[in-house]
């Protein structure tokens, strides 16, 4: 909770907050002891339970966030989750004892009570405002839904003075107690959009439909990303733990694979916000379907001048069955001194050649054709029929050059 905006760090931000809050307070406060408005008393209720609210998620975001939250596999995040189920039971209560004094109050209409309740409505309006900042800036959705909830307060408050104000000027005390009803009414809904949160992160529900499917479309994203298995989030107070079992091709190394792994990792950080770690299982896509090219003498027999062969024969391979062939003739003329290898190469890439058969290869053309995962299998004959019957019967060895 470091960052800063414009100069001003994130606590700091927060301690704005608490003290527009307390000054909210204040304002009602004394407007009921100098007026005995009932109403500025319940609305000073709601804004100390408020008060206790920002606290208490206080508490929770800097036990989550602290060093001894870190030695654990997914730390204290829930944390504030439980924290947020407590405090929707104590809004439930206040919004209970409300109408339990209510019912044996005195009613009085007063001009002045309702122009206090619109004058405290301004800081409480720019504590929810610092309080959304803070929050994004901590990326605590705990802290972002307090402001919001400072915004609801807003709103009752500005229900309440109207009804103060119709009160004064007809006289009719109905209009105070809907006032006060409909203040009441909207405690009870902060406390069910709390308690409703708290215990879907406690029972790990997902909290939105729109995080997982993000997710996913991120990693399909990726162009070495074959399939992707299965994508979860777990909510954790402020924090999302990402699980992702995704395929690649089977014929990659290790490293490459790793190197897979983090660029999903990299990206689902950078556009999900509040991800605290994301696990990525890798399982390997093997090819249904395999392309194989074999270079060929003029004799039809398997050259052992691969690159510089002038006719190579591919063969699409299903389930160990041919299911169709052909040939690629090169002109002699295209055949030089140098740059065979990447001409032999770019013809793989064009016909999508999974597999090579051949007797020998360059050192070159070897490395060229691993790099781009074309795995190359030793004939142990220059007998085309036979070495293609042993390839499909998955007896050839790979190809080891000397």
């Amino acid at each position: 909770m470091s960052r800063k905006i414009k100069g001003i760090s994130t606590n700091e931000y927060i301690a704005i907050a608490l003290i527009l809050q307390v000054l909210v307070l204040l304002i009602r406060l004394v407007g009921f002891f100098l007026l005995k408005n009932y109403a500025l008393l319940f609305e000073s209720f709601h804004v100390a339970g408020d008060i206790l609210v920002t606290g208490m998620v206080l508490v929770s975001i800097k036990v989550s966030s602290s060093a001894f939250s870190r030695r654990y596999s997914y730390g204290l995040y829930r944390i504030e989750d439980l924290v947020s189920l407590f405090i929707a039971a104590i809004i439930v209560f206040t919004a209970l004892d409300i109408l339990i004094t209510l019912a044996h109050s005195i009613v009085g209409s007063s001009f002045d009570a309702s122009l206090i309740e619109f004058i405290s409505i301004v800081p409480l309006f720019f504590s929810g405002n610092v309080k959304i900042i803070a929050g994004k800036m901590a990326k605590s959705p705990a802290l972002s839904a307090d402001g919001h909830h400072n915004y609801s307060d807003v709103y009752v408050g500005v229900g309440v003075g109207v009804g103060l104000f119709l009160f004064f000027l007809t006289g009719i005390s109905l209009f105070y107690y809907v006032a006060v009803g409909f203040a009441v009414i909207a405690i009870l809904y902060t406390a069910f959009t709390i308690g409703k949160d708290s215990i879907t992160g406690i029972m790990d529900l997902p909290k939105d439909r729109i995080t997982v499917p993000k997710i996913e479309q991120l990693v399909r994203e990726n162009q070495n990303v074959k399939d992707v298995t299965s994508v979860k989030a777990r909510w954790a107070g402020p924090a999302i733990f990402v699980e992702i079992v995704l395929r690649v091709n089977s014929r990659l190394t290790i490293e490459e694979a790793h190197d897979v792994a983090d660029d999903v990792e990299r990206v689902v950080r950078e556009n999900i916000d509040s991800v605290r770690d994301v696990v990525i299982h890798i399982e390997p896509s093997r090819e249904r379907r395999r392309e194989i090219i074999v270079p060929l003498t003029p004799e039809n027999k398997i050259s052992d001048k691969f690159s510089k062969s002038t006719n190579y024969l591919v063969i699409s391979e299903e389930n160990g069955k041919r299911i169709g062939t052909r040939n690629i003739e090169i002109p002699f003329e295209a055949i030089s001194q140098e740059k065979n290898a990447e001409r032999v190469l770019e013809i793989c890439r064009e016909n999508k050649i999974t597999d090579a058969v051949a007797l020998n290869t360059g050192e070159i053309l070897f490395s060229l054709l691993s790099t781009n995962h074309i795995i190359v299998w030793s004939a142990i004959s220059d007998d085309l029929n036979q070495n293609l019957n042993l390839f499909l019967s998955n007896q050839l060895k790979k190809f080891i050059p000397k």
